[in-house]
């Protein structure tokens, strides 16, 4: 029988284009996968983009939100319209339900449509959130330690919507009228470019946008080339930047061909348009992820609060600059005042850049004021970025590489084929020293939820008991866990521990008493296999070391 699968994504552009990998993995896991998608009505467009899709399923969502913040409809009218609409979902009887919308509302809903398996989030007996699946829970809560994350969304949705398999690049379709229009807009305005550069100057976030004076003097440098030509793409909201971006070009003596069709296509038009481009520049915007998919380079100025590992171009090709500012990148809540990362990409260096990736120019040479990486794939088949120019900390270096290969194996349960660190942690004793003092503390919790969930199975119930012990294990807790969440080898796996103990999906005290018992033994059991890798680090790369020679004689042979 066909397995059926519902994906549920009504945010933003970008997300739904990030989605396509998890549609190739799961025909790789099911090769007969029927797959749907509920999207907001204002991104069907988009989604009809990707491939592998059943059916596009759309919903006025944003109306819905608003109906329910001005309460001009009442609660019992809502549900009544959003059952309706859901009951072909519900009978569809889907086998997975794969929510990456992190939203309550949207997690009543794949409830409410009910699978015998669904991820991401969801209602608990409650209706309050709660998420399922270890990858999607991890992207819950990765802005807690974002510093050591190497995950892309990319592989985010798709391992957790799925699992492990094959790589697979972000693709999508490439409209046959939108690819006639680029050709004849192109060709009528400037018919004797070769290269031509889309710009993105503006974003939805000012935040994470570059400034355009800056744009202005990166086109005015690359104009010196004949040959070059930009396409400025974008919102009519973004109609300011660009102009300032367009007198800035000016007055630094620009002079090649520079097309403005902001607010002026259609997206089959913008899709061909990206496709006809030799080249991207760009803030992290929906059209990145985009132009990612119709195969063209793009150079990501990664700036404000976007972190490149999250959400940079997906798969090899592709460049980003990132500001080497201690700050960088900042909070998602967090107010700037003086947005001063953007300040460290300097335009003349970024125009560099895109001479090289257009053949133009050698491999550029780069100020310590920012970090230059390449996008690729790794040995698991994930995307990843590689460090070209610039430095980054000992101690960020070596614990994001453990903790992405510690979460591929303890989330998979199979090894990665990432080559370990070829160095102990810089703080490897005051770690081991630290986790030493600790494990006596993770003991006594796990055994204390062990004696609650005992009480728990008496008759009658010792109410009093109960409540002075849970009580006391959840002090015992909020001691450790501030020095935990501060050290760099147990944070982020303290991190998960605290969304296992939130994750309360059942309604029995005695099966509620039971996953704590279960969260206080995995966080007890992954702190102890830290401090074995840790410990054992040297003893790896010796036995590595001795083990090259006899590799590299194989090989010969």
């Amino acid at each position: 029988m066909t397995k059926q699968v519902l994906i549920i994504n009504v945010t933003r552009m970008g997300d739904l284009i990030q989605t396509g990998p998890l549609l190739s993995r799961l025909r790789e896991e099911w090769p007969d996968v029927a797959i749907d998608l509920v999207v907001d009505r204002s991104f069907a467009p988009t989604a009809a983009l990707l491939i592998g899709l059943r059916q596009v399923i759309s919903c006025d969502f944003a109306r819905l939100l608003d109906d329910c913040r001005t309460q001009s409809k009442s609660l019992v009218t809502l549900l009544h319209e959003m059952t309706a609409w859901a009951a072909p979902l519900r009978a569809a009887r889907y086998d997975r339900i794969v929510n990456l919308t992190f939203t309550r509302q949207t997690g009543l809903l794949g409830s409410y449509i009910g699978a015998p398996d669904v991820r991401g989030i969801t209602a608990g007996p409650d209706g309050g959130p709660i998420v399922q699946n270890p990858w999607l829970s991890y992207f819950t809560d990765l802005h807690r330690h974002r510093r050591f994350n190497r995950f892309n969304l990319v592989d985010l949705y798709a391992m957790g919507g799925s699992g492990p398999g094959s790589f697979s690049p972000l693709s999508v379709t490439v409209p046959a009228e939108g690819r006639d229009w680029a050709d004849d807009f192109l060709r009528s305005q400037a018919p004797t470019i070769r290269q031509w550069i889309a710009v993105q100057i503006g974003a939805s976030d000012v935040m994470k946008a570059w400034r355009p004076e800056y744009f202005g003097r990166t086109l005015a440098q690359l104009s010196r080339h004949q040959g070059v030509g930009f396409v400025l793409i974008g919102t009519a909201a973004e109609a300011e930047s660009i102009e300032l971006a367009k007198t800035t070009y000016r007055a630094g003596g620009g002079t090649a061909p520079i097309l403005d069709a902001s607010g002026r296509t259609t997206l089959h038009q913008l899709v061909g348009l990206l496709s006809r481009c030799q080249l991207l520049l760009t803030n992290d915007t929906g059209p990145m992820h985009l132009a990612v998919g119709v195969g063209t380079p793009v150079i990501d100025l990664s700036v404000g609060h976007v972190d490149y590992n999250e959400t940079g171009p997906y798969g090899p090709g592709h460049w980003v600059v990132q500001p080497d500012l201690a700050c960088s990148p900042c909070g998602f809540d967090q107010i700037c005042a003086h947005h001063a990362c953007k300040d460290r990409l300097i335009p003349e260096e970024i125009a560099n850049l895109c001479l090289h990736v257009l053949g133009l120019g050698p491999f550029p040479s780069w100020s310590m004021s920012m970090r230059l990486y390449q996008s690729g794939v790794d040995a698991d088949g994930l995307g990843s970025f590689m460090l070209r120019s610039g430095q980054i900390d000992d101690h960020t270096s070596w614990y994001a590489g453990f903790w992405r290969r510690f979460w591929y194996e303890d989330f998979t349960g199979k090894p990665s084929q990432l080559v370990p660190n070829l160095e102990p942690s810089p703080d490897r004793e005051h770690a081991l020293s630290w986790m030493r003092e600790a494990a006596q503390s993770l003991r006594q919790m796990e055994q204390h939820a062990r004696h609650i969930a005992s009480l728990t199975r008496q008759n009658p119930l010792p109410v009093s008991i109960l409540q002075r012990e849970q009580a006391q294990l959840r002090q015992e807790r909020e001691r450790l866990l501030p020095r935990m969440m501060a050290h760099s080898a147990t944070g982020p796996a303290t991190v998960a521990m605290i969304r296992d103990i939130h994750n309360d999906d059942v309604v029995s005290l005695t099966l509620l008493a039971d996953r704590h018992v279960m969260a206080y033994r995995r966080w007890h059991q992954r702190i102890v296999r830290i401090r074995e890798l840790l410990s054992t680090a040297p003893a790896q790369i010796e036995r590595r070391q001795r083990s090259l020679p006899m590799a590299r004689s194989a090989a010969a042979g």
